[in-house]
């Protein structure tokens, strides 16, 4: 029998690029589901991750930064996902914010949030950081004028602060309701989206520049093999020649650390043996391309 006191809803996480939002769902699952980078928009998809609780089922949308001016196609399907996300009717929105006083224009774009008719919550995160005396309730203040929102916190993701704090009060906001998924089911991806999210992960950890956002990766094969290594063969695009030698390095070094690095992310990530292999294929201009980014996955 059904318990018609259990709660269960979706929360969708808010923000501009490096705001800590896939930092902050990984710390809400307690677990690491969303890929994380210092570097801006490393987060190319909407990712559910589910959390199942005495009493609740909570569904967290990690979302793309919310680009200011997007340059090229990829950075407008980008934005889309994140705008879309919002008027998808989640149950409350956490918005998350950095300790730096917010401009006019920001302020602008923002305001359409409250017109959503949905509770706001909005975080500021990484309080570690240093900060002038008063500049955390300032930064506050000048969101909650705009955005009225129904709580305002202060946490740091990445240490895992304030966490509790912010999870009981999305959970205030969510309705009775039965559980949306199968209890101990974290995501609705397949494990070949995270196959390719991890080896993406890679390139932005071991890469500079331009390289990290002109890859694409997309998994050719994966196949799980009985009382065997998993058979996974991945095909990593860039946009010129010149990155194709890059990614390889001299005498290969490069993309064999890739390999052997995404590797044993990946094992650790499935909790069992798997055999890789990344191709470099050069698709140019791929970002530009409304065929490639259908291709990649990032239009519908």
């Amino acid at each position: 029998m059904s318990d018609p006191e259990f709660k269960a809803g979706f929360a969708v996480i808010l923000g501009r690029p490096s705001a800590g939002k896939s930092t902050l769902l990984n710390a809400l699952l307690k677990s690491k589901l969303s890929i994380v980078s210092p570097k801006p928009q490393t987060t190319r998809h909407r990712i559910l991750g589910i959390l199942d609780g005495p009493g609740y089922q909570l569904c967290l949308v990690d979302t793309p930064g919310l680009i200011r001016e997007p340059k090229d196609p990829l950075q407008n399907s980008l934005r889309r996902q994140a705008m879309g996300a919002a008027h998808e009717d989640p149950d409350v929105m956490v918005l998350l914010v950095e300790p730096h006083p917010p401009d006019e224009a920001t302020l602008r774009e923002f305001s359409h949030l409250a017109r959503q008719g949905k509770p706001i919550i909005l975080v500021l995160n990484k309080i570690d950081l240093p900060a002038q005396p008063g500049l955390h309730d300032e930064v506050i203040r000048a969101y909650s004028e705009i955005l009225k929102p129904a709580a305002a916190l202060r946490l740091c993701a990445l240490k895992g602060e304030g966490v509790n704090a912010l999870l009981a009060e999305i959970l205030k906001h969510i309705p009775l309701s039965p559980p949306f998924y199968e209890p101990g089911q974290y995501t609705d991806r397949f494990e070949r989206f995270f196959a390719a999210e991890i080896i993406r992960e890679q390139v932005f950890n071991l890469y500079e520049e331009e390289i990290p956002h002109a890859t694409a990766v997309v998994i050719e094969r994966f196949q799980e093999v009985a009382g065997s290594e998993d058979q996974i063969s991945a095909i990593l695009y860039v946009e010129r020649d010149s990155q194709k030698g890059i990614i390889i390095g001299a005498r290969g070094r490069a993309l064999r650390e890739l390999q052997e690095r995404s590797l044993q992310a990946i094992t650790d990530f499935l909790g069992r043996p798997a055999y890789l292999d990344i191709w470099i294929k050069v698709r140019k201009n791929w970002r530009k391309d409304p065929r490639a980014l259908k291709e990649f996955g990032y239009l519908t």
